[in-house]
């Protein structure tokens, strides 16, 4: 999957879930609840080794980089999953004073008038090692996903479909003919467990969104994700030749 599309991965199946007030339930609107418990950190598998994902709003030129968020909350790096375990959530001084924890920094408004949220900042995938052409190249027959096309996901952020723009057939490490209306599902951990390989550093990019909602009256939030290629095993997917 490419690094565009592997942004809305991330957001979709990593940032809403992650974030606590939904875990709580105390907030639904537009992306609803969440499949996680609080009692899951620490110990909840949530993908693969090679998953990685960090919350960072110190991140140089991200659309979620602040100095502090709007509980005065000093902007730090939050592991979010290290190693495929859950060991972070996305916060407010309220919810994570309920698991004992302080905060990470993770209430935003969208304007002087609006009541904070618990948000995403800047929320990425960890690069791995290699090149997007060496993790082509030990797949002997697969699809490469690139652009995103739709998305579907349930109101648990637990099973969900996307499809992409464009998709190449992989036979023997190479990539052959193109596909078309390609689609892939899966529930999130079962396909984080699939992962077996993200790009190294040089394939890692930041990407922008400008219009992540939520609440009631609802506000939209800036943020950014920094993802590089990464490669699943045995997922579902579907394509038209």
């Amino acid at each position: 999957i490419d690094a565009e599309q592997m942004e809305l991965q991330v957001h979709e199946s990593v940032g809403h879930p992650t974030e606590l007030d939904r875990i709580y339930g105390t907030e639904a609107a537009y992306a609803g609840t969440s499949f996680l418990k609080p009692g899951d950190l620490g110990s909840l598998r949530y993908g693969s080794e090679h998953m990685n994902v960090t919350a960072d709003p110190t991140t140089p030129g991200g659309l979620g980089s602040f100095a502090f968020d709007d509980e005065g909350v000093p902007a730090q790096r939050v592991p979010v999953v290290s190693q495929g375990v859950l060991r972070g959530f996305l916060d407010s001084r309220e919810t994570a004073a309920r698991i004992g924890n302080g905060s990470g920094g993770s209430m935003r408004a969208d304007g002087w008038s609006r009541m904070p949220l618990v948000r995403m900042t800047n929320l990425h995938l960890e690069p791995g090692e290699g090149s997007l052409e060496e993790l082509i190249s030990e797949v002997d027959d697969g699809l490469f996903l690139q652009t995103n096309k739709s998305w579907s996901i349930d109101d648990k952020r637990l099973n969900f479909q996307f499809g992409t723009q464009v998709a190449w057939e992989i036979k023997d490490g190479k990539l052959g003919r193109m596909l078309r209306d390609a689609t892939y599902t899966g529930q999130t951990p079962v396909f984080w467990g699939t992962l077996d390989a993200v790009a190294g550093r040089d394939e890692w990019l930041l990407h922008g969104l400008t219009n992540c909602g939520k609440g009631q009256p609802g506000q939209h939030a800036h943020v950014s994700h920094g993802t590089a290629p990464a490669r699943f095993r045995n997922v579902q997917v579907g394509f038209k030749t």
